[in-house]
């Protein structure tokens, strides 16, 4: 199953700091929600068990989050790969940042997701991830905003 999400949204700090931030996999983890055994591998990518629950599938996923095509200090792409509970995703996001400060952030992510939880509909799934990335989002840019 594919889906598509893209949105935008404006955190008040200056680019420069905001790009730092967002490809830096040490603050991204500590951003996952639902995330625990968060390891940083190297400057590029971390590890973590995530807790997923949809509807009355739950789920844990172990994903590897990679930031890749870096264009300082207004885009970049970052990947995720996961497996668990008999499903696999991978997801494929960008993120172009404008403005100096305040800074807007827009984004789009590409996701296929096979197995088990693909198996409970695109508009449920849908739903779901939409829900999950606007609580990442919101806090990201909480995150950004207290440490800039």
């Amino acid at each position: 199953m594919q889906l598509h999400l893209d949105g935008s949204n404006v955190i008040r700090a200056h680019r420069d700091k905001v790009y730092s931030l967002l490809t830096d996999p040490s603050f991204i983890a500590n951003t996952l929600p639902d995330a625990e055994d968060v390891h940083v591998i190297d400057a590029q990518s971390l590890e973590a068990k995530v807790k997923l629950r949809v509807a009355v599938v739950s789920s844990s996923m172990k994903m590897k989050l990679s930031i890749a095509k870096t264009s300082p200090p207004s885009k970049a792409t970052l990947s995720a790969e996961g497996t668990g509970s008999g499903s696999s995703m991978k997801i494929t996001s960008v993120f172009a940042l404008t403005g100096e400060e305040p800074t807007t952030m827009g984004w789009s992510a590409e996701a296929e997701i096979t197995g088990v939880m693909a198996g409970l509909g695109s508009g449920l799934l849908k739903g779901f991830a939409a829900k999950k990335v606007a609580e990442i989002f919101e806090g990201i840019t909480k995150a950004v905003e207290g440490a800039a």
